[in-house]
């Protein structure tokens, strides 16, 4: 879709109205706090300071990439992917298209993870996070547990890179150590975590019509669809998982919505006892978790 936008004698709030229109017709959510974050992007400003000011004139420059960011979104980019950021667990992450858009349910594992870190009355912890992609999970479990270190894998060169600034970003990349590889590959026999946690891919491929456009056309394809039934990432994890924990650690993992019963299989078939599953705040069962009991392990 083309714009057209004359950026001569603008003001903020002419462009804001602009925009929203724009956006509305191209059947973007939320147009009006789209065409906000845009322009305050552009502009290096804050939405209050953009809704105080509505007269103050757009430069020229300015005006142009604007129109240009309104015309990305418009054609199904996410806004995320656009401004380059999102926030996660309190902090602000970079983003790009090698990276799966962070997303609030997967705030449901940290939390859980976090909370069972804190009920083991450890200090000093283990944890691997299989696909980090931006690192969201890796930095927000860094950050909380500071004397605690941090394994983050994915298989992509691209996401570790970005996973790699938002370490140094948030102050835990000396705790936060990145592996490129296929999940636990490159794990060695003996070596072990309390912790394993990943948002695998679990969109089926049938479900991929059904995908919003943003999703479907621009987060990358490694990181969404775990094969035909959605849980062929999960049955790897969970099988490599329980050779690569301490006894009474855990593996958590998000699920796709349905997929409860069918992961509690997986993870009790790979020798997990299984814990009840937690709910997003829709009540959808979201997080999975698996432990590995204390007493003695058979190969």
């Amino acid at each position: 879709m083309k714009t057209s936008f004359s950026q001569t004698g603008h003001t903020v709030g002419a462009a804001l109205s602009w925009a929203r229109g724009e956006l509305a017709r191209a059947a973007v959510e939320s147009p009006q706090l789209t065409a906000e974050l845009l322009l305050g992007n552009t502009l290096g400003w804050d939405r209050a300071r953009l809704l105080t000011h509505p007269e103050a004139p757009l430069p020229e420059d300015k005006g142009s990439r604007f129109a240009a960011l309104v015309e990305r979104r418009c054609a199904g980019e996410p806004l995320e992917y656009i401004t380059g950021e999102q926030e996660f667990f309190g902090l602000s992450f970079l983003v790009s298209p090698a990276v799966l858009i962070p997303r609030p349910e997967t705030e449901i594992l940290v939390e859980k993870a976090l909370t069972l870190a804190h009920d083991s009355g450890a200090k000093s912890l283990r944890f691997v996070d299989v696909g980090t992609g931006s690192g969201c999970i890796a930095v927000s479990v860094a950050r909380e547990c500071r004397q605690s270190q941090v394994w983050a894998v994915d298989i992509s060169p691209a996401a570790l890179a970005v996973a790699r600034r938002n370490a140094a970003r948030h102050g835990v990349a000396d705790r936060v150590h990145f592996v490129c590889a296929d999940m636990l590959e490159s794990f060695r026999p003996g070596q072990v975590s309390d912790f394993i946690l990943s948002n695998p891919p679990y969109v089926a491929c049938a479900d991929i019509p059904d995908l919003p456009r943003e999703v479907r056309d621009h987060e990358p394809r490694l990181a969404l669809f775990g094969g035909k039934s959605g849980l062929a990432a999960c049955a790897r994890l969970a099988a490599q998982a329980w050779r690569h924990l301490a006894p009474g650690g855990f593996l958590l993992m998000e699920i796709g919505e349905g997929q409860s019963e069918a992961v509690s299989r997986i993870l009790r078939e790979a020798g997990f006892a299984v814990e009840p599953a937690v709910p997003d705040l829709r009540g959808i069962p979201r997080c999975m978790i698996g432990m590995i009991g204390v007493g003695p392990r058979q190969a």
